[in-house]
């Protein structure tokens, strides 16, 4: 059974059959994970995202029925790139036009006559700027149906044949990628339009057409952490964030993965499983009870029986930039209407959903239960936002608070380093300002983070409960209007570039065993330096790592302590979350 049509069938067949499937593809933990301190985040899936995990590069596209902004739509009879008439796209139930004649709705008189996606557009460039921004070489693109496809920027098309086009990328640019346009679909009006196309690299088409899901670069990349988390993925902090009922969430027959609402669960827990890493799942904040109980239900069919689930509601609760705290704060003031106007009903109702979430899911996977490490999440400076959680006291009644007796396993917390606001001024100096910024990050904003991960060791004690990093690594970040010029973003790239940001990795990750942390998940994997940030450990899939002295120095931070650092808190190769939580 290919991948292709195991997606299309998947809500027909059984837990027992889905469980058969799933094991005969999961990987048992590598020589690289086994006893690995770090899991790693995984970012967003988007056309232009440098990460690129999947083999059918089509799947980072946002196309699909929930998607009104899908396709592009051209008008080429007058060179009009996009006419913007998203709503008038007709579609089937998985994004797929199923005829290029704009519904009765559209009122132009000059309607589209072609849709497209751009892909591999917009990834930046590899090797700190100096490499191809993806591979050149042959592509092929693969379809059911009938009709007709074009492509333009970087591709050069080959043949076509029936079901299979060719083409050739002589030079990817950094702003061209794949223009995929369908220009006639369904010739024949017997509703056999195109539909499941799947855009791969020639020399992959065969490991596609296996079965596999994945790019191989994107899984060796990942061997060597313990469990990888897909907040990202799932876009929790946004869209992703509303799904309320389960007929909601994105589906692994959706045309793309990359919509608002993120990425389909089963593709992060197939993630995990080739990997044979642990799975950070997060629950949406709005999330029903039987939302969150059939999530359980598929992660125990799909996972590995070798690994573990982290089960996380929600995403930093705590931070008021975020829609799901507000949504805590009036879920909370609505139950307690009675309770002191100055209680933080935040933390209350957060704690009180952690301990449900958890009660669902150790029901629902019954003896695997221990395979569960229930997450409080938690402000990395403020240990009391993970104490009133777990005491949520206004949580009264029989079997309820406190949120710390119902299976909780770990705190999460976040602890960043290089909270470091350069100065223009550093910019004029000859280095551009790099020695002063690290002198910034070591001269004590390093030290600042170790305090906190003490503060938390201290303040977790009474409650025989772990803290774990649910993400960690350097935080710059500039911004236009801090930085018009545009010199400070230059100065914070240079200095993600620079061998002293290693070093300021290993300290950071060596004060966190020190103080008593546990696994380390880094934020995060690949990411295009901008000023948004330079988050990612590599910005590019295709980032030369090999020798490891030649990879960005992030990355070999990140590879050196784990060679170095078996994890070293008590049956780290069993589950993390077995240790005893009550209220002290």
């Amino acid at each position: 059974m290919t991948f292709y049509g195991f997606e299309f069938r998947l809500a027909a067949i059984g837990s027992a059959l889905l469980a058969l499937f799933v094991s005969s593809v999961a990987s048992a933990a590598t020589a690289g994970n086994a006893r690995s301190p770090l899991g790693m985040n995984l970012m967003n899936v988007r056309v232009y995202s440098p990460e690129q995990p999947f083999l059918n590069i089509f799947k980072t596209s946002w196309i699909s029925k929930t998607n009104p902004q899908s396709w592009q739509t051209h008008r080429n009879s007058s060179s009009v790139f996009d006419t913007r008439e998203y709503a008038y796209i007709q579609t089937d139930t998985n994004g797929y036009p199923t005829t290029l004649k704009p519904s009765s709705l559209d009122p132009n008189q000059a309607p589209f006559d072609s849709l497209g996606v751009l892909l591999l557009f917009n990834l930046g460039q590899s090797n700190a700027g100096t490499g191809p921004s993806y591979p050149a070489g042959q592509y092929v693109v693969l379809y059911d149906g009938e009709g007709s496809l074009a492509f333009h920027n970087d591709a050069q098309l080959v043949r076509c044949t029936p079901g299979r086009c060719v083409f050739n990328v002589a030079t990817p640019t950094y702003g061209g990628g794949i223009d995929l346009q369908i220009t006639a679909t369904d010739p024949k009006h017997t509703g056999n339009y195109l539909r499941n196309i799947r855009l791969v690299q020639a020399q992959n088409e065969s490991l596609l057409n296996s079965g596999a899901v994945f790019n191989p670069v994107f899984v060796n990349l990942m061997q060597n952490f313990r469990l990888l988390r897909g907040m990202q993925w799932l876009e929790i902090d946004d869209n992703g964030a509303l799904l309320t009922n389960w007929a909601q969430r994105p589906q692994l027959g959706d045309a793309g993965w990359g919509g608002p609402s993120g990425t389909p669960i089963e593709a992060l827990i197939m993630a995990c499983n080739a990997v044979g890493a642990d799975c950070w799942l997060n629950i949406p904040h709005m999330a029903s009870d039987d939302y969150i109980r059939q999530m359980a239900t598929l992660a125990h069919a799909m996972l590995g029986s070798a690994q573990k689930a982290y089960v996380e509601y929600s995403n930093e609760v705590w931070n008021t930039s975020y829609p799901q705290n507000a949504y805590a704060k009036a879920q909370g003031s609505a139950k307690w209407p009675s309770a002191p106007s100055n209680s933080d009903f935040t933390l209350n109702w957060y704690g009180m959903r952690v301990a449900q979430t958890c009660d669902i899911w150790k029901s629902v996977w019954g003896a695997d239960a221990s395979r569960v490490v229930c997450v409080m999440g938690a402000f990395s400076d403020i240990p009391t936002t993970a104490i009133d959680a777990l005491n949520c006291s206004l949580w009264t009644g029989t079997g309820h608070a406190p949120c710390s007796a119902h299976g909780i396993g770990v705190v999460a917390i976040g602890p960043y380093f290089a909270y470091v606001q350069a100065q223009t001024s550093w910019t004029t100096a000859p280095d551009g300002g790099l020695a002063q910024l690290f002198a910034a990050i070591n001269g004590g904003d390093l030290q600042t983070t170790s305090g906190w991960e003490a503060a938390y060791r201290r303040a977790l004690a009474p409650y025989n409960l772990p803290f774990i990093a649910y993400e960690g690594g350097q935080t710059l970040v500039s911004s236009h209007t801090s930085d018009p010029t545009g010199a400070i973003k230059k100065l914070y790239i240079a200095a993600n570039r620079d061998p002293r940001m290693g070093a300021a990795y290993t300290t950071a990750l060596n004060n966190w065993r020190s103080n008593g942390g546990e696994v380390y998940t880094v934020y995060g994997d690949i990411y295009k330096p901008s000023e948004w940030g330079e988050w990612g450990a590599l910005e590019s899939l295709w980032d030369t790592l090999t020798p490891l002295s030649n990879a960005p120095p992030k990355w070999q931070a990140l590879q050196n302590f784990i060679a170095a650092n078996n994890c070293w808190w008590a049956n780290c190769a069993g589950t993390i979350g077995s240790k005893a939580a009550s209220a002290p």
